[in-house]
């Protein structure tokens, strides 16, 4: 297994890993105990890349070879703006040949974004005023691609979940996970996380997801499929 950055730079340390934060806009995101710190420490200290390919090949009943990890690795699902960053990204194959792409959405107790009705109506406000943006569309986009029947509730779920969702099935692979890993630290906040995972089980909610039946109790599946292609969502919590 191999780990690297985006440009295709070998990481095999800690402080390789690092790098990836170094400047003045990343730097915020690098502090410990939170989710970019913990992701690193998951992978590089706590062979957490083994911890994920055992959850996921639990979940999907099939054994995985992961070859290769990629910290903030970006997927582009659309034209109309940068794409869906994932905090880890895994690749790999299944014991049966098909392809395999995880993406990884690390938390301590950090939410997972605006409400969609709010980043839409944030984002028309601009327009309005005369501002340029994408951003009224690409949410409408991902709303025709989640719901068959529009809601008015549907404005009441994370933006942040929506474009996760897309942002894992467009990368293309045969399976495609998305991992949401809370890290228990030091910084981690219990009433916090709660509300973070009600918003999380509203999500799947409202999009119709059905639950995965795992052995295991701490790790929690779900299916949703989006334009006809399965995605497999997990979630657990890990003491770190």
């Amino acid at each position: 297994m191999r780990i690297e950055d985006s440009r295709g730079i070998e990481i095999t340390n800690f402080a390789d890993w690092a790098k990836i934060y170094a400047t003045p806009q990343a730097s915020r995101q690098w502090k410990k105990g939170r989710s970019a710190y913990s992701a690193a420490e998951f992978i590089i200290h706590q062979d957490g890349a083994r911890t994920i390919r055992n959850r996921v090949a639990e979940a999907l009943c099939h054994n995985l070879k992961i070859e290769l990890v990629v910290p903030e690795y970006e997927v582009r699902f659309d034209e109309l703006g940068r794409g869906r960053v994932h905090d880890i990204a895994l690749f790999g194959t299944a014991d049966n040949g098909k392809t395999v792409f995880i993406g990884v959405e690390a938390k301590v107790d950090e939410p997972f974004g605006a409400l969609v009705k709010d980043s839409y109506l944030n984002s028309k406000a601009k327009q309005i005023i005369g501002t340029s943006t994408n951003a009224p569309e690409r949410i409408e986009k991902l709303l025709a691609m989640h719901f068959h029947k529009p809601d008015s509730s549907m404005f009441d779920i994370r933006y942040q979940l929506l474009y996760a969702t897309a942002g894992t099935i467009a990368e293309g692979a045969d399976i495609s996970v998305l991992f949401v890993i809370v890290f228990k630290t030091a910084l981690y906040n219990e009433r916090i996380a709660a509300e973070n995972y009600q918003d999380y089980i509203n999500f799947m909610q409202k999009v119709g997801a059905s639950s995965i039946k795992i052995p295991s109790a701490e790790l929690q599946g779900h299916e949703i499929f989006l334009q006809d292609k399965r995605l497999v969502c997990l979630h657990e919590y890990i003491e770190l």
